[in-house]
This record gives structure tokens, C-alpha cells and sequence, in this order.
């Protein structure tokens, strides 16, 4: 297959200099503080003073031929082995701020504006699985390609957020917390869901 080896950084203690030297670039004054899983670092780019908290996952895809390797022989042919290998980037920019269980899913690009606010438990992904083949586990099926996401500079993302493929936030934006954000939206928007509201209230004799 010609399979290329994907490069992972997981570990529970701080980054040595020369694990720091593997990333596309990793800034003066940037933090990734334990633990936390990095595959492909040459893909990932952090500015300065950037601060990444506890139990981030950076994904930044190159090659997933693995999974196709594991396809029932007769449904091989329904795949291309292409369609599981990827040029992706990740870029935090400077002075970016990211809470705990920060998990990116990168297979094209994804750019985080500098100043930005990452609450806790926020989902930023440019791809989704594909789940065409109804006799094939969707674990085993490519991710699609990805469409670009860019949350732009001085933003704030709320906790428990979902951004997904495709989405362009302006800069000085709002997302409200458990909010799934897909989209284009312009500079200073609040987005986010509507408040919860009562479906019914059940009768008690």
C-alpha cells in the first residue's frame, strides 16, 4: 500500500525541545500541558503565547490506508485507497487560550484566529466520516476530505461547542455554550441555540 507512517506525540508529561522541534512551528511562550495526544505535529502550527489546557487531542490527518486494510476482501474494491490519505494544517495562531478536552479533526485545514477563547470540551472538525456503504463499518470508511474552518481572531467559543466543516466565524465573534455551529457568520455575532423551553409537564394524580 505504500502506507505513509503517521508521526504520534501522546504522553503525559511536558514537551521536550526536541518534541517541541517536530511541530510546523511551535511559538516562544506556548504551553500544551499534560496530557495530551498530537498525531502528526509537522501538520500542527502554534503561535505564541499560545495556552493549550489538559486532554487536548489534535488530529491532523495525512494517511488512514490502515483502516481500509481492515475492509472484508469483497467490498475492497469499492474503496479507493486514495481517498484515505490527506494534506491537512492546523494553525493557532498567537496568544489563543484552549480550556481542557479541546479534540480537532483536521484532514484540510483548520486556522484559529489569533486572541481567541476556546472554552472546555469544544469540537472543531473540517471533516465527518463517510457512511456510504451500508455493509461496511463506518470506522473502516474514509473521512471526506475537509472543508476549510477559520474561527476568526479575538472570538470566543463557548463550552461544550461543536464546529463543524465548512464554518467561517468573523473576528470578536460569541458562540453560546452546547452550541453546533456550521456556517458563515459575519464580525460580533452571538450565535448559539435557543434557551431550553418545557415540552410538557406530566400529570401527577
Amino acid at each position: 500500500m505504500g502506507n505513509i507512517m503517521e508521526i504520534l506525540i501522546e504522553k503525559d508529561s511536558e514537551l521536550t525541545a526536541k518534541e517541541k522541534k517536530m511541530f510546523g512551528q511551535f511559538g516562544a511562550g506556548a504551553k500544551i500541558r499534560p496530557p495530551f495526544r498530537i498525531l502528526n505535529p509537522h501538520n500542527v502550527y502554534i503561535g505564541n503565547n499560545v495556552s493549550i489546557r489538559e486532554f487536548a487531542y489534535i488530529h491532523a490527518y495525512e494517511d488512514l490506508t490502515k483502516l481500509y486494510d481492515f475492509i472484508d476482501d469483497k467490498y475492497k474494491s469499492d474503496f479507493d485507497p486514495k481517498d484515505y490519505k490527506y494534506e491537512s494544517k492546523v494553525i493557532i495562531n498567537d496568544e489563543v487560550q484552549i480550556g481542557r478536552n479541546l479534540f480537532i479533526s483536521c484532514t484540510n485545514r483548520i486556522e484559529i484566529g489569533r486572541n481567541t477563547t476556546i472554552s472546555e470540551r469544544v469540537f472543531i472538525g473540517d471533516n465527518q466520516h463517510s457512511f456510504s456503504h451500508p455493509e461496511v463499518p463506518i470506522m473502516q470508511q474514509p473521512n471526506k476530505k475537509g472543508i476549510k474552518v477559520y474561527i476568526g481572531q479575538g472570538s470566543w467559543v463557548g463550552a461544550g461547542t461543536s464546529i463543524l466543516p465548512g464554518t467561517r466565524l468573523g473576528k470578536n465573534n460569541v458562540s453560546g455554550t452546547n452550541s453546533v455551529i456550521q456556517g458563515k457568520f459575519p464580525d460580533h455575532a452571538v450565535i448559539g441555540n435557543e434557551k431550553a423551553k418545557i415540552l410538557y409537564i406530566k400529570k401527577v394524580k
